[in-house]
């Protein structure tokens, strides 16, 4: 799929503005899932294309005047006269402040390593242990951030997968389903699935493709509630324990909470908030699921919520720094197959927040005072 760079930018001139239509944000989201290369560009856009700096150029005039021109060699002009001003806008603000950006930040860390535990005390370290490893009467195959396994032993077993921050990983079940966990993540799981039903834990994040066997119904504990299938696609979100959310993709599930119980149909989700009734909505997949292609989309989002993604995507330490009662919410994306340093570099050069690294390696995040 050849990227349209030219519709791309434009779009982003138009999220940037605040002037973006709602078809038009739908494409362009779009566009960032379904293409790698369009992804790449909308990430070095947004640490460039600045809401203050073209906020200068005259924004009511000139997107308003892009959008009603129709042909792309006016488009064309309009963006080369963007991307000038930006670069003038960039040398200015160099020679005025005589800083460059910090290009020996820390790029990533993931010092964690994903654990497995097993029911008869071994531990494995997925992360350093690759390829063929045996424990116990388990034989393991991990490989590319993927583990598949046989168990010998007839006696029921168990095992738990913790995934830390600024990981991710997929665990593939004898059934034939697969799981794949999200940072912060934990499953736990049996090594066969014997019984009348099949049952794993999870919390925190997952994508869950369950196989179809109609005489073992799947179920997937959550913090207070259960999801119950026979084969589909879904998402959960346990992050917050008081705030139990699950999305579902094909197929269909149940899903029983305390007191109350709801069928989801493709395409809609259902939460359950601690002390309130469960409530389903449509979701957007493109916002609920991007995280399997390593990205966040944020949406309004406070700084502190920005903390908490770069802490789950990176594995880094964040501590927060003066951060005033009256502040500006961030809209934007997190690219975690891209250093850190380029998302922090937009939060910068938007003023949205500064940041800095201590010789400890924690990244101390401040939202920019107003």
């Amino acid at each position: 799929m050849k990227t349209d760079k030219e519709y791309l930018t434009q779009l982003v001139l138009f999220e940037l503005s605040g002037k973006i239509q709602e078809e038009e944000k739908e494409a362009l989201h779009k566009m960032i899932l379904e293409d790698q290369e369009a992804a790449a560009l909308y990430a070095r856009l947004q640490a460039t294309l600045l809401p203050d700096v073209a906020s200068n150029w005259g924004p009511d005039e000139v997107w308003e005047g892009i959008r009603r021109r129709k042909q792309q060699n006016i488009i064309r002009r309009s963006i080369k006269a963007a991307v000038m001003l930006l670069i003038a806008a960039a040398a200015g603000m160099f020679f005025m402040t005589g800083k460059k950006p910090d290009k020996s930040a820390p790029l990533a860390f993931n010092q964690s390593h994903i654990q497995l535990q097993l029911s008869g005390g071994e531990q494995v370290d997925l992360s350093n242990q690759q390829g063929q490893v045996k424990a116990g009467s388990v034989a393991l195959n991990n490989h590319q951030q993927q583990l598949t396994f046989t168990n010998t032993s007839s006696r029921p077993q168990y095992a738990t997968i913790k995934v830390p921050a600024g990981k991710d990983y997929t665990v593939h079940l004898p059934d034939g389903s697969s799981i794949q966990l999200n940072a912060e993540t934990e499953l736990h799981f049996p090594l066969a699935f014997n019984g009348s039903a099949r049952e794993i834990t999870v919390r925190g994040e997952a994508y869950m493709k369950i196989a179809a066997v109609a005489s073992q119904p799947f179920l997937v504990h959550l913090p207070g509630a259960t999801v119950q299938v026979l084969g589909t696609e879904f998402s959960v979100n346990t992050y917050d324990s008081s705030k139990v959310s699950v999305a579902l993709v094909q197929g269909a599930v149940k899903m029983n909470a305390t007191h109350d119980t709801a069928l989801l149909k493709p395409g809609y989700a259902a939460v359950v908030i601690a002390g309130k009734e469960l409530n389903t909505y449509k979701f957007d997949p493109d916002d609920v699921l991007a995280w399997r292609q390593g990205l966040h989309l944020f949406n309004n989002a406070s700084v502190e919520e920005v903390a908490t993604l770069i802490h789950r995507f990176y594995g880094i330490t964040v501590k927060l720094d003066k951060v005033p009662d009256h502040r500006s919410a961030f809209t934007g994306s997190i690219d975690r197959n891209k250093p850190v340093v380029n998302f922090l570099e937009g939060l910068k050069f938007s003023r949205y927040a500064e940041y800095y690294f201590d010789a400890d390696s924690t990244l101390h995040l401040s939202s920019w005072r107003k």
